[in-house]
């Protein structure tokens, strides 16, 4: 697959059919202090990688398909062009609804300090 960032030494000792090769295109990680115990802690968020599983279970899998890591080791898995917009399109929506929340925040924190 274009772009594969996976190691393929050993499949290069075997000869096979590239379409039956393990392939993977991996994203770049981002990371934000999450607090799920009590202390911060770097996690990495919304990291992406492109997979082509031909040997998976899953027919779906075999396809080159995108699964979406929400927070460190949290996954949606084997999604297709259709899946991974619906994904795009519920964050895009959450940002939005984020990015208010930080003009309601810059207002409160502006009244905040006119009343001290």
């Amino acid at each position: 697959m274009r772009g594969c960032d996976a190691d393929h030494s050993l499949d290069a000792s075997i000869p096979s059919d590239p379409s039956e090769i393990w392939c993977q295109v991996d994203s770049t990680v981002v990371c934000l202090p999450i607090n799920s115990n009590g202390t911060p802690e770097d996690m990495r968020v919304l990291s992406a990688t492109l997979n082509m599983l031909p040997f998976s279970d899953s027919i779906a899998l075999r396809a080159p398909h995108v699964s979406v890591e929400v927070v460190q080791d949290e996954w949606i898995e084997g999604l297709d062009p259709d899946g991974l917009a619906t994904v795009i399109g519920t964050l895009r929506e959450r940002l939005e609804h984020l990015e208010q929340m930080h003009g309601r925040l810059e207002v409160a924190r502006a009244e905040w300090r006119a009343s001290r």
